[in-house]
């Protein structure tokens, strides 16, 4: 199985953390490739970093520099960061970095593994560049993100599953860059939007919410999701949902405007055991959790909450304030939209 993970200087220890949760979990792999895109990473720290690889007799990890890559296109499109980084559209060339291999799973830094991966590693995907699952919160991606209004499966970019065969055959590295030419630093959500607008549905292969489940929305947010499910806008059931829930295998710890992410100490979501438990087999482990930090006084108000994060009330107050904020529109639980 190969892995890729992108991380730079401030987010290494949650990559070494989710790193750790899939070598624990797929110890029955023959062998685990890892390549860590490393942007501007100090050698100590790449090598604190892969320690965590040390307990594995069936893990090789190779951190890369993807400056000779990236810069290339910085100086010819207008890439927008996210959150202080570029590295993730290394999907651009992502058949030049790895000429070689057939197959490559790119997992985001805030994603936990709680099962083993081999079911999606062997996935089918037919003439498809790559296995994505839905984005959990997919209208309002399609209401930000303007171009996809006419989406019907606009996909999340945490966990993407690549067939490079199929992307060099389907030229996925020059669709990328002409959705870069195109439209550069209006991508709201920088990769993931290129991704988006460059492949059709066709050419993407919809893994189901075990996958990728979003721990950082509320139940009660995916419930209104799954009564949103349509067949013009596909989603996902209720008793998909329930069926994911029951046998999760990747967590994606997602959000920004509010503390869901496992390594602040206001997150207090069920899912921040498993995140823990991975966490104290790392260099990192005797390394105080973050404090969130407020803003000003409503992003204190709500953070006094996070302990409920789960109930209806705070999901109640997420909305009201990610609507406050300009995060996307209010979504009614109408199924005929």
């Amino acid at each position: 199985m190969n892995l890729l993970y992108g991380t730079n200087a401030g987010y290494c220890g949650q990559t070494a953390v989710s790193m750790r949760s899939v070598f624990e979990n797929n110890r029955d792999m023959e062998e685990i490739q890892v390549y860590v895109l490393c942007e501007a990473v100090p050698q100590s720290l790449r090598e604190k970093m892969c320690s965590v690889a040390d307990d594995f007799d069936n893990v090789q990890i190779t951190c890369i520099d993807p400056a000779p890559f990236l810069k290339p296109m910085e100086k010819e499109f207008q890439m927008r960061s996210w959150r202080g980084s570029s590295v993730q559209y290394v999907y651009a060339c992502i058949c030049d970095v790895f000429p070689r291999l057939d197959r490559i799973l790119w997992l985001d830094g805030d994603v936990a593994c709680c099962g083993s991966m081999r079911e999606l590693w062997e996935t089918d995907m037919g003439e498809a560049c790559l296995a994505a699952g839905l984005d959990c919160t997919p209208f309002l991606a399609l209401h930000v993100d303007k171009p996809f209004y006419n989406t019907p499966y606009y996909f999340n970019a945490g966990v993407l599953l690549f067939d490079l065969n199929n992307c060099h055959r389907h030229e996925l590295q020059q669709r990328c860059r002409n959705v870069l030419r195109g439209y550069g630093a209006k991508l709201e959500y920088c990769d993931q939007s290129m991704l988006n607008l460059a492949l059709p549905p066709k050419l993407v292969h919809r893994l189901d919410l075990r996958w990728n489940y979003p721990a950082g929305v509320s139940r009660l947010a995916m419930n209104c999701v799954a009564l949103r499910n349509t067949l013009q806008k596909r989603t996902f059931t209720s008793a998909e949902l329930n069926d994911a829930l029951a046998d999760l295998r990747l967590i994606h710890y997602i959000g920004g405007s509010l503390p869901t992410k496992p390594w602040f100490q206001e997150y207090q979501s069920p899912f921040r055991v498993d995140y823990l438990k991975y966490r104290a087999h790392t260099p990192w482990k005797d390394e105080p959790l973050k404090i969130w930090p407020r803003k000003n006084g409503w992003d204190s108000f709500v953070t006094s909450f996070s302990k409920t994060w789960d109930t209806p009330d705070m999901a109640g107050l997420a909305g009201a304030y990610q609507k406050l904020r300009g995060w996307g529109p209010k979504v009614k639980n109408n199924k005929s939209n």
